[in-house]
Order: structure tokens, then sequence, then C-alpha cells
């Protein structure tokens, strides 16, 4: 493990005493989170990749053993019960930074210059280059650990059967930052300092944007570098930073007891939110292959996306409050990366979407609030949602925090944001587009004629001191507002909770379901009816007609007589559209 590191070392020390410090050029690139190394969790039996590798497919292939056919799904927890972690160190392989140099020359157009300096090849020229890229190693022993994946889509937006979490192996374990020692040196006599310091540049700006391993659109493998730089993003991308605040009931990885924020909670939270979009818009088979081609696919065949996401944990993470039931906290950023058009009339107009009616991770259909067991237990359940954008203040010039949701106080902003996103997806995609195509599907389809969205008051006041952490009240009925109330409210034959209709049994094993509702509280006040928060509900009719006496049109009828209610998007209840 350490004569990675020596070697640096010795490495530097050499050239400073033959005087070509200039030559040598080294830094410290700390993994934020985790770096994805490999795709196969059976050392035993399977080679295991570095970091700087590209993963598999989702096959377990340990099972070819005797000829038997491989698993479609993967232990998580057999392998969590037996390895844990694996009995080795992993490390950030040279060979696996000079290709992510090369390929970022290649985004930024200096291909020529890249191959004076680098080398190439060619079927009848070989060239060396000048530079030689160091194995990065953590600068202490880092052993890979157990992480999982949970494919989601179909349970989340087709409403088909809850998955199965798959596993894999990476570098870091989600809690504590691995620094690595990343260094180049050139070839003396061969190589120029500044022909050095243009290639650690290079070095700079491909680890800063890119990150490493696998996995890297998704938000692993992000690095940090010691020395703050400029990064400068590809031709015709742009980055949107966000900044995200989360309670919630809680996230968890391979160990279901240890709280864990991921990037793929956000990944995933993105991709449900542009598909349920896409489908308001497109047939079901372009809106996959759209969202294919905006965020990437593995099966039947790995496709790369365009849209990137990084996850920038802060000081708060995983904090828990200061009573029961618990509930957790995560304070970081979020950054999204695209072609420009793409990013602005495109993704974040879904974002903001997604950030006014919902949360992220699990619970994220329900506001945070606290929910009453059997045998008088209580417990938390859902989330609490804050994403702010950085603006300036147009009267002092100052910077401040603003809100990335939709107004409350202008409803019609909301259909005039959707109009807009939708002339641009038009642009973007016109011979796929077939607005009301999926009107009937029985999935979450996010269009004005497929949803309703209401605001309505309650909870009386702010359930949850974010300051201090903790419960204010901790009667169950106190948190809840006139919209999480509606679903748990018993009124038979129409009881909404788990009904797998309308209210979702996520608990139900083999027989879970999703609710069709989704539920965010909004810490602003109620005009008329004098509580200090309102909820933003979100009705899915998944292919029910309004007019109908099916469960999810009685819903969306008490949504539209409750007092208080203001209508925000979508159908507008009852037997007619508004």
């Amino acid at each position: 493990m350490y004569s990675g590191p020596r070697l640096v070392e010795l490495l530097e020390k050499q050239h400073q005493a033959r005087s070509q410090a200039g030559l040598f050029k080294k830094d410290t690139f700390t993994i934020q989170w985790r770096a994805k190394v490999g795709s196969f969790p059976h050392p035993d039996i399977e080679t295991l990749v570095s970091a700087g590798e590209p993963c598999g497919s989702w096959i377990n292939n340990s099972s070819w053993i005797n000829n038997s056919r491989p698993e479609e799904k993967r232990n998580v927890a057999q392998n969590n019960k037996q390895l844990p972690e694996l009995p080795l160190h992993g490390y950030l392989p040279g060979s696996a930074i000079r290709g992510l140099v090369r390929a970022w020359a290649k985004k930024h157009n200096i291909q020529s210059r890249m191959h004076q300096l680098l080398g190439y090849q060619t079927d009848e020229t070989i060239r060396a280059g000048k530079i030689e890229f160091l194995d990065a190693w953590p600068q202490q022993a880092t052993k890979l650990t157990l992480d999982i994946v949970n494919p989601q889509q179909s349970f989340q937006v087709y409403h088909e059967g809850q998955s199965t979490p798959l596993s894999f192996y990476t570098l870091g374990d989600g809690k504590d930052p691995v620094p690595l020692t990343v260094a180049i040196r050139g070839i003396p006599g061969r190589a120029t300092e500044e022909e050095v310091e243009e290639v650690w540049g290079w070095v700079q700006q491909a680890l800063s944007l890119s990150g490493v391993g696998s996995r890297t659109a998704s938000g692993y493998g992000a690095l940090k570098p010691a020395s703050p730089i400029q990064t400068t993003p590809e031709p015709g991308h742009s980055i949107e930073t966000l900044q995200f605040s989360l309670y919630s009931q809680g996230c968890a990885g391979p160990r279901m007891r240890e709280m864990e924020l991921r990037p793929s909670h956000w990944r995933g939270w993105l991709r449900s939110w542009v598909l349920r979009f896409l489908l308001g818009v497109m047939s079901k088979e372009d809106a996959e292959k759209t969202v294919g081609e905006l965020l990437g696919t593995i099966e039947p065949e790995a496709r790369q996306g365009c849209v990137r996401l990084k996850m920038i944990p802060g000081q708060t993470w995983g904090s828990r409050s200061r009573n029961n039931p618990h509930f957790y906290a995560w304070e970081g950023t979020l950054q999204l990366s695209a072609p420009t058009e793409i990013l602005k009339q495109i993704v974040l107009p879904i974002v903001r979407f997604a950030a006014s009616v919902g949360g992220v991770g699990r619970g994220w259909r329900r506001p945070l609030h606290v929910f009453r067991m059997k045998k008088d237990r209580e417990a938390t359940r859902g989330t609490h949602l804050i994403i702010t954008q950085r603006v300036r203040n147009q009267n002092t010039g100052n910077p401040e925090n603003q809100d990335y949701g939709l107004s409350l106080n202008r409803p019609k902003s909301w259909s005039q944001v959707y109009d807009k996103w939708l002339a641009a997806v038009q642009t973007q995609w016109q011979g796929r587009v077939s607005v009301g195509a999926n009107n009937q599907l029985a999935a979450e389809v996010f269009s004005p004629t497929t949803c309703a969205i209401y605001a309505v008051p309650g909870p009386d006041r702010t359930p949850i001191d974010r300051g201090e952490m903790r419960w204010k009240n901790l009667r169950p009925e106190d948190t809840r507002g006139h919209g999480t109330s509606l679903i748990y409210k018993e009124q038979p034959p129409r009881n909404y909770k788990r009904n797998r209709d309308l209210g979702g049994n996520a608990a139900g094993g083999g027989n879970s379901h999703c609710s069709w509702v989704s539920i965010r509280r909004v810490d602003v006040r109620h005009p008329e009816e004098e509580t200090d928060c309102q909820e933003i509900v979100c009705l899915f009719m998944g292919g029910v007609n309004p007019e109908s006496n099916h469960v999810r049109s009685r819903f969306l009828a008490d949504l539209k007589n409750m007092i208080g209610g203001v209508h925000l998007f979508g159908k507008g209840g009852g037997m007619s559209d508004e």
C-alpha cells in the first residue's frame, strides 16, 4: 500500500536534487463521497478492477459456475453479511488519469496539442508522449466498501412493483473523504517546464469536472482539488449550481440502520421526473428513448447521456434530531451540467416542478411528519426538501439564496413555466412530440391533463425547528396539513391510506405499491386560514378519467372542495376542468 505514495515522494526528491523541480507536479484531490470501482462484488472468482475502470452489466456472473444460469439480481444482504468490505486497498491508476485528460482535451478541441504532449498511436505510427502519469494512492490505506443502487423507474413511475437493490463496491465509504495524491512528471530531456505546467492544468480541469471511475454522471467519483481552480465547462455546455437542505425520515444504503444520502437518490429523482414530463408529450417508447439520450442507459445497451449530476456534501451531513422520533438533515450543493439549451430550457424547469411538489429519497411523497405506528409507537415519515439558488439582490447587489420552487402567490406562473418548457421540447424533438398520447396510460404522467396540483392549508405551525434540529410538537395531528390529513382520514368506503389505487403501501413487502399522490409542506403562511404552513398536493390520475367514480377522481373532488384550497396546475377537479 505504501509503495505508491512513497514512490511519488522519492521521484519528487529526485527531480529537486537534479534541479528539475519544474518537471514534477503534484497535488491532493479528495474523493468527496465514493468512487465506483467496478460491477462485480465477488473477488474470489472474478477480477476486481480499479477505480478508473468502467462498470460492466448488472448481471451476477458468479452464478455461471457449473453452467448455471446467471442470477438476475444481486443479494445485497448476503454481500453485506459476508463482504461488507474487501481485503483490498483501492487506488486510481495513472493510466486512468491519462485517459481522463485525453478525453477532456478532445472535448475542448485541443487534440493536436494533446497528441504532441501525450503521444498517440495509429495503424502506421506510434509516438511516445513527454509526460508520465503516476498512480494516485490514498494518503491512508482505504479498503473497498459495499454500496448499492436501487433501480426505481418501473416502481416509481409505472407502479409495476418494487425493485431489488443491486450491489457493487466503491473506494470510499460515503462518510469520510478520501484524499489522493495525484502527480505527473515530464521526461527529462524531452519535456519543458512550460509543457508540464500546461498538462497539469489539463489534469486539474479533467479531474475536477469529470470525476473518476464509473457512474460519474450520477455523482460518483467527484473530486475536489486542494488548490481552488476555475473550471471551464465543455464547449456549448453550462453548469447550474443549486443549494439544498433535506430533512428526512432517513435514507439508507446497504446497512439499513445507517442513514446515508446518495448521489443515486438525486439521479433517480431527476430521471423519474424527466420521464414523467416526457410521457406527457411523447409516446412511451419515444419518452424512454429521450430519457436515455439525456441521462444514459445501461440496458439493453450502454449509452452515455449528456446530463451530468454532482452532489457535494456540506458541513451538515446526516445530523440526527435531538428528540424522538428521529429525523435527519443533509445540506450541500447539487451541480447539474448539460448542453446549454438542454439544461436551461428543459432540465431546470423540470427541477423547479420537482422541487415544488415533493422531496427526494425515502418517503419523498410525503411531508416530514410524525406517524403513529401500532402499539402506540411513533415514527418519522416523509421529507422536507428546500432547494435554493444563489442570486444577486437587485436592490442591494448582495448575493442571497432564493427559493427555487414555483410561487404560491402566482398560480398562473405554474402553467407559464410548463408552456415554455413544452415549446422548448417541441423545438428540440419536433418529430417525437405527440401531446396527449399517454393520457390513458397507467403511469405518473405529468401534464395539464393527467395530473392536478393544489395548495391547501396547514399545519397550523411549522412542526420542526430546523435550527435546533428537533420536533416542536410531537402530536401526529399537529404535524399534518389538510392534504396529509385527507390521505389519513378514515371514511369508509372512501379510505385513501393504504389504498393501492391512491394512498400507497410502501412497506407491503412483495405487495408494495407507491402512492399516486405527492405532498410537500412549504413554510408559507396561508393568506386566509391563518396557518403558518401550506401543503402542495400533486395527484397523478394514472389513466383515470376525472369524471369517473374512481378513487382518484373522488380524491380530486375532495381537493377541489377543500376550504382554503387553491388550484395551481392541471385538472381542476370535480366533473369538469377549470
